[in-house]
């Protein structure tokens, strides 16, 4: 009974979506203001019915109802009751419900707070979130139904994916959806704009708490999900720039741009058009992010569904809000008329400046991420665009923004004095340098990009304490009037030197962190020990068996030791789940918080010993205190009293801009206002393919080699472990082998590891070569999740990849007993390809 009132709670509340998105703006349209008047009704009846539904799949989690099919495939009665909670949306269909729920939510918001609004202009942007809930509320409806009955229901369930079992689930998704979703309301705002064709500096004023608050939420939910990357994946890093990853940053960094664009047209009254797109960009890069995870058009860690009807449902949503707003807004943007004029340099040139780099960093990221995508969908040569890539480009784009940053704020409105701004910042300059040099010193200038990060890192923060010192009279006035200025100082002003001097902090820690960082792996014996960055770890030994919650573990004891002191105990497990039974690796971190000394339990040797896989992160404390930084000085911000105010009577008129006569609304000469609609109608069109591709079968992972049906090309590689035999081609022979190519760096390769384990018990030689890998690195991979090959080799300098034709990792190639290559999987071997495709064809060459 409590699933179907959760599921008849979720057709209401489509219903009510749809009434919320065409009577009032039909009644904007009109001037009907009884109409206008049922917007905020409805947002909160959707939000309350919505809320319902919510609940009853929580309920149904918690007393783990396995007659619902989302309960048994999620969830099990040995699991813990925080995981029962959390794994409402661990997957697919709860996740959904969840995105559907804070949309609701954010209407509700609107309507509770929205009062100040114009009632023609409130009333757009609730219809406007109707057609979002609608559209997205129909999709779970038709697609993802979290309440569906299974018969006859089976005895218990069958568990959640362990790395799901965690605290961080608790957190890190609900925060990133609130900010995912958030961006609607920027997005809601701006289509409610251009409907009305006019955008002045109330708009601006209404538009930016909305947007600061998605900017805080997806800031905190990022932060969360790498801190939960570093201690949960036992690799010591905490970015790795997977795509999911990514689809994460696009929006926050055009949503950071849009926050500074609205500024503009706030105090100057123009930038409209290019604000109007980044509240556009901003939502369409989020739904993006919900396409991407959901519709199998990629294989990650993060992926929530594989399935193409799905996909091909949401690319539907997306290319209608997203489609129909861009060629809104080439048809509307040309009426925004420009307002004030500013000099090249001024403080509006200096978040033009933050604008465009923080764009050409976007769009880097945009293309880095689905360029693989597109060459897949066509068949083309296998791109692989991975870490080294992106850690070289983005830093480059966003170092002249950080540059800039302390230098916009010293700048006047309108006309600046670029002179006397860098007057005022030259004791963060002489800072920043003496910072430079002294980072050469003490690291003997074996490279400058460190002492370059550092440095940068100290003229951003003390550049910001100059402007904001300057505000407040400090050091030039008596402390009681510094005090006094400061309490009467907008709290956005606060907010934005705490948020900058948060990217500081983040810029120290991510310059330490890939800088210094070191790390060991060797075999321990209990009894040993070794030294790290000044650091004695003592192995005690390993407690077989121990018995948790829903898993056994073997579980370590080392002991931190520095001077003479013990100052830790540290812990770390290898747990095998019940449901699913799946392994699982948790680390020990030990933190001074300034750095981390990080130890990860891998297998045995079978001789008493164990695998120890040992970092010393420096400064990466800092990246994540940094963060929250930054969510704090968003959150002061947030605080103005102006945000609830509202903006001036005077500047809510809309006196300034014209709505466009409907004979007069064209794309302007030139097509530039098209231009966007024109390239996301292409990508549409790439993605339906990709889709089509996969829904027929045609898999683009399985990507024909020139080598298929020739000879395996010579090689004759060393092994990856000391002592144990080579591997070359004559080893081909005699077997079905699969060579399969991965890289402790490639996160996709952590994702396929579990297949794997999958290829024992079928005669089949699994052979691994790490390819462009440091032997430690690959061998610390394997300690940590286990070793599925029967032989490992080392590529080091990837010239056996090349001559294979690999061009990225993962790949794996299946070579029948005379050494001829049969099949080429590009990218992660999965399960259904495994099953489908490479067992039958390995059966048949046997």
């Amino acid at each position: 009974m409590i699933a179907e009132i959760g599921l008849f709670a979720l057709i209401l509340a489509l219903l009510i979506a749809a009434v919320q998105s065409a009577v009032p703006l039909v009644g904007a349209a009109r001037g009907q203001a009884s109409w206008m008047k049922l917007a905020p009704s409805a947002a909160s009846a959707q939000f309350g019915l919505i809320a319902l539904s919510f609940a009853a799949l929580v309920w149904l989690h918690v007393t783990s109802d396995f007659s619902v099919a989302n309960v048994v495939h999620n969830s099990h009665t040995d699991k813990p009751l925080l995981y029962k909670i959390t794994g409402v949306w661990g997957n697919h269909e709860g996740s959904m419900l969840l995105w559907v729920l804070i949309l609701a939510f954010y209407g509700l918001a609107v309507a509770l707070f929205g009062k100040n609004l114009p009632p023609a202009l409130r009333a757009r942007v609730l219809a406007v979130q109707g057609m979002i809930a609608f559209g997205f509320l129909l999709f779970i409806l038709a697609t993802s139904n979290p309440f569906e009955r299974i018969s006859p229901p089976p005895v218990n369930g069958e568990g959640l994916n362990p790395l799901l079992q965690d605290p961080g689930l608790a957190f890190h998704p609900p925060f990133l959806y609130l900010g995912y979703v958030g961006f609607s309301m920027a997005f809601s705002f701006a289509i409610a704009a251009l409907i009305e064709g006019r955008v002045d500096a109330a708009w601006a004023r209404w538009v930016r708490p909305w947007t600061l608050a998605a900017w805080c939420a997806l800031t905190l939910g990022i932060a969360m999900g790498s801190w939960w990357s570093y201690y949960t994946l036992g690799w010591g890093g905490w970015w790795a720039w997977d795509p999911v990853e990514n689809a994460s940053l696009m929006p926050w960094l055009a949503g950071t741009a849009l926050l500074h664009s609205a500024i503009v047209v706030e105090k100057r009254d123009t930038l409209k058009g290019w604000t109007i797109f980044l509240a556009i960009l901003a939502f369409s890069l989020s739904l993006l992010g919900t396409f991407l995870v959901r519709s199998g058009v990629l294989t990650s860690v993060h992926a929530f569904a594989n399935d193409p009807a799905r996909g091909k449902f949401i690319l539907a949503l997306l290319a209608i809000v997203t489609g129909g707003s861009l060629i809104l807004f080439a048809a509307r943007a040309g009426a925004l008329k420009a307002g004030g004029i500013f000099a090249p340099v001024s403080r509006e040139s200096g978040l033009v400046f933050n604008n465009l780099f923080l764009s050409c960093a976007a769009g880097t990221v945009l293309l880095g991420t689905l360029a693989p995508l597109i060459a897949d969908a066509l068949h083309l040569q296998k791109l692989s665009v991975g870490a080294p890539w992106f850690n070289l480009v983005v830093p480059v784009l966003l170092t002249p923004m950080l540059l800039v940053m302390p230098l916009g704020p010293l700048l006047a409105w309108k006309r600046g004095d670029g002179i006397e701004a860098l007057k005022r910042a030259r004791f963060a300059a002489v800072v920043a340098a003496a910072t430079i040099i002294v980072t050469l010193v003490l690291t003997r200038a074996v490279s400058a990009l460190p002492a370059l990060g550092l440095g940068l890192a100290a003229w951003l923060l003390f550049g910001t304490l100059t402007e904001w010192t300057g505000r407040v009279g400090l050091f030039r006035k008596p402390l009681r009037q510094t005090l006094a200025h400061a309490r009467h100082l907008p709290r956005a002003m606060h907010g934005m030197a705490l948020a900058h001097i948060g990217m500081a902090i983040f810029l120290i820690g991510v310059t330490g962190s890939l800088s210094w960082q070191s790390e060991k792996l060797l075999v321990m014996h209990p009894g040993q020990s070794t030294t790290i960055a000044g650091y004695t770890v003592r192995f005690v030994g390993v407690e077989d068996n121990a018995r948790g919650p829903n898993y056994t573990a073997d579980r370590g004891l080392f002991f931190a030791e520095k001077d003479g002191r013990t100052l830790s105990v540290m812990r770390p497990e290898r747990r095998l789940y019940d449901n699913p039974p799946e392994p699982k690796s948790t680390v020990a971190i030990l933190t001074n918080f300034v750095s981390d000394l990080y130890v990860v339990l891998g297998e045995s040797d079978d001789h008493g010993g164990h695998v120890v896989h040992i970092f010393h992160n420096p400064l990466v404390p800092w990246i994540f205190f940094g963060a929250v930084v930054m969510v704090l000085g968003g959150l002061v911000s947030l605080s103005d009293r102006r945000w609830r105010i509202g903006a001036p009577k005077k500047a809510a008129r809309f006196v300034e801009v014209e709505p466009a006569p409907r004979r007069e609304i064209k794309i302007p000469v030139g097509g530039r206002y098209a231009l966007p609609a024109l390239a996301f109608l292409i990508l549409v069109g790439v993605f339906f393919w990709r889709l089509q591709q996969t829904a027929a079968g045609d898999t683009p992972n399985l990507i024909p080699s020139v080598l298929i049906d020739k000879p395996a090309p010579a090689f004759a590689l060393k092994p990856l472990y000391p002592g144990q035999p080579s591997f070359a081609t004559t080893d081909l022979k005699g077997r079905v082998t699969l060579v399969n190519f991965f890289a402790s760096w490639c996160l996709p390769c952590r994702a396929e590891h579990p297949v794997l384990r999958l290829v024992q018990g079928h005669g089949i030689a699994l052979v691994g070569i790490a390819y462009k890998d440091k032997p430690d690195d690959a061998q610390g991979l394997l300690a940590e999740l286990g070793n599925p090959y029967t032989r490992v080799a080392a590529d080091a300098d990837g010239r056996t990849g090349i001559d294979f034709g690999v061009s990225g990792v993962p790949e794996t190639y299946l070579i029948d007993k005379n050494g001829i290559i049969r099949r080429k999987v590009a990218g992660p071997l999965t399960e259904d390809v495994l099953k489908n495709d490479i067992l039958p064809l390995a059966e048949k060459l046997q």
